[in-house]
């Protein structure tokens, strides 16, 4: 409090003034409290009333301060009441009364995409009495600070400052329907706002696939009309399940941009290829966020003619890998060719090395080392290369009822790297002494294929078809597979400008002459391979979300469900990837933050008096970044609903 003295026609007016802070503007502004008078008149009661009511407003700020000090009195001795047990077993089924202060920076973020004015200006059509704007934030806040089913995270909502609204578990599934029905309006209304605010980068745009299981006994049928045509397919289907559980699966399909921000997800039918999902992510994606000269990036499982083709026909890029050891033989003899490798080499201690070698002995034979320890030896560490593919014009491209020929014109390049071949052969002698030790003649997969089989007759040893069986490793075919360890092949169609060629405004061009995506810049081998790189950030993501989002299994059943599930796991990791890179700088990774939000919790102490649990450097930053005051020991009730309402 402070005193204020204003001038006007009538003379000295005297005001009590305050510091406050508004949303929006990044310092305190000063409101008026009180008027005290005009000065002429206040000297009648005071010699000097500028003076007085500049200690009065001293007086009143000393008491201000003086009132937040509370003590609070402990007997070490108290026990809880039966009543107090009860009504604490009733309200958590943990028994944990403490309730989250790190939802808070989620709801800064959260309020800043404007989620909540998007779901409370759609849900007014729908016969949905509950607040559907509070279930989705639970849902997603939900998913950060205590994942679990629906009904678990139901279940927890007093942990999280969501209102006076109530809803019941019931209104959380009539919601999902709703979710998922805007589901793709919610997804451009995102990306909409992460562009206005972030500056979204869209050069580059990484795809993958993963998938996630239900602990269920039959997947979902299809449904057929009358003359046996397929009008409905169910979406939980046996498939190649990424972590190899034979449960059904659902397909999931992810779009992120140069930074790691998630773009677009789509959903498929669990025994869906890989591949196949790629066509129609690109075409929905295009179709909803109107983004254009793009360059695509994947792995090998999207690599296929009828994609490439797909994507020249859109005029935009991709850099796509491709598999070493299903190549041509003119492909494989330029891979192994050492003629044209630009190479990075450097000096390795001789028994690290021999470590290496050791633990690469499929044979388990090589013994300890001998020799110099001191003993230094250059070896390549990294090498590249690359060639300009011959044109051609053999690929066709399905688009709508319409064929296509379209020119496939493409750079291929070669790169080796010593990290890659170490581990690629850590891994097979491994599984080749695994497999020794418990493989048989009847089992081929895994490295068992390296063991070659055959039958003879136990008394003459001759061979003939119906004998007994044995095995041996085939070190040829083990030998074949190691000249291409750490040998990678990436394809693409993106290149840089040439001396030849006249300068040119903007980013990137699509050359319809030669197919080629120009970037207005040089670029190297070595820029193709980190772009390519960059693919990791997606599988970081598909780790998060199955592991500290708890993304599965899943317990929701119908479509719509299943899709509002995915939709908040989507809007979830949004939100912790715009706190890792937008808000933190990509300084500390998604794991660190996630597990100082869950562990910000506060407790009443005394009389709506709350204390803070967590103490950690981490959490402060986090709320100096959003705006929050985070660190401090104790809050009232009325702080913590004030700062709830910053958020907003």
């Amino acid at each position: 409090m402070e005193l204020k003295v204003f001038s006007n026609k009538k003379g000295n007016a005297l005001y009590y003034m305050r510091s406050v802070r508004k949303k929006g503007r990044k310092n305190p502004t000063k409101e008026k409290v009180e008027f005290l008078g005009y000065e002429a008149d206040l000297k009648t009661l005071y010699d000097d009333p500028i003076a007085h009511f500049r200690q009065e407003a001293k007086n009143l700020t000393a008491l201000a301060k003086a009132e937040r000090n509370v003590s609070i009195s402990i007997d070490l001795n108290e026990h809880f009441s039966a009543q107090e047990q009860n009504t604490q077993q009733a309200g958590d089924t943990l028994g944990d009364d403490l309730v989250s202060l790190g939802h808070l920076p989620l709801s800064t973020i959260y309020h800043e995409l404007e989620l909540d004015q998007f779901v409370k200006n759609r849900h007014k059509n729908w016969g949905i009495t509950a607040n559907v704007e509070s279930i989705l934030r639970l849902l997603v806040f939900g998913r950060i600070l205590f994942p679990g089913s629906k009904l678990a995270t139901w279940e927890k909502r007093q942990k999280l400052m969501l209102g006076n609204s109530e809803f019941t578990d019931d209104d959380v599934y009539r919601s999902l329907p709703f979710f998922a029905a805007y589901s793709q309006d919610l997804i451009t209304h995102l990306n909409e706002r992460v562009k206005k605010l972030y500056k979204r980068d869209t050069s580059l745009m990484f795809y993958d696939v993963t998938n996630y299981f239900w602990e269920i006994d039959s997947p979902d049928p299809d449904i057929y009309n009358d003359t046996g045509e397929v009008i409905s397919e169910g979406m939980r289907k046996y498939g190649c399940s990424k972590e190899h559980r034979p449960a059904p699966i659902v397909q999931l399909g992810l779009f992120m941009d140069n930074e790691g921000l998630p773009v677009d997800f789509g959903l498929f039918p669990g025994n869906n290829n890989d591949v196949t999902t790629f066509l129609p992510m690109i075409e929905t994606m295009r179709e909803r966020l109107k983004l254009n000269k793009m360059i695509y990036v994947a792995d090998k499982g999207m690599m296929s003619g009828t994609n490439v083709a797909n994507i020249l026909a859109r005029r935009q890029g991709y850099i796509i890998s491709s598999s070493v050891r299903k190549q041509d033989a003119e492909t494989e003899r330029f891979v192994l060719d050492e003629t044209g490798y630009t190479c990075t080499t450097a000096m390795m201690n001789s028994k690290d090395l021999h470590e290496q070698l050791r633990m690469m002995d499929y044979t388990g034979t090589l013994g300890d080392f001998e020799g110099d320890e001191q003993e230094q030896q250059e070896i390549t560490i990294f090498k590249c290369k690359s060639r300009l593919l011959p044109a051609k014009k053999s690929t066709w491209v399905q688009d709508g009822s319409k064929k296509v020929k379209v020119l496939v014109n493409k750079r291929q390049i070669i790169f080796y790297s010593r990290k890659y071949l170490v581990k690629a052969r850590i891994d097979r002698a491994a599984a080749i002494l695994k497999a020794e030790r418990n493989g048989s003649v009847f089992n081929g997969h895994g490295a068992n294929k390296y063991y070659r089989k055959e039958s003879y007759d136990p008394k003459t040893g001759e061979l003939f078809e119906r004998s007994q069986h044995t095995r041996f490793l085939d070190k040829e075919l083990i030998a074949n597979d190691e000249r291409f360890d750490g040998y990678y092949i990436i394809e693409t169609n993106v290149v840089g400008t040439s001396d030849h060629e006249k300068p040119w405004d903007g980013r990137a061009r699509f050359r319809s002459y030669d197919c080629l995506f120009e970037l207005n810049r040089e670029v190297s081998d070595q820029d193709i391979i980190e772009m390519y790189r960059g693919l990791w950030k997606i599988e970081e993501s598909f780790k998060l979300t199955k592991s500290y989002l708890a993304a599965r299994p899943v317990f929701v059943r119908n479509p719509d469900s299943i899709q509002a599930h995915f939709l908040t796991c989507f809007i979830a990791l949004l939100i912790i990837r715009i706190l890792e890179v937008k808000k933190l700088g990509g300084k500390v990774p998604y794991s660190q933050i996630i597990e100082v939000l869950q562990s910000a919790k506060i407790g009443e102490v005394k009389d709506h008096i709350f204390r803070n649990y967590c103490s950690a450097p981490l959490l402060r930053k986090i709320g100096l970044l959003t705006g929050l005051d985070l660190a401090k020991k104790f809050y009232t009730k009325q702080e913590l609903r004030s700062m709830n309402n910053s958020t907003k």
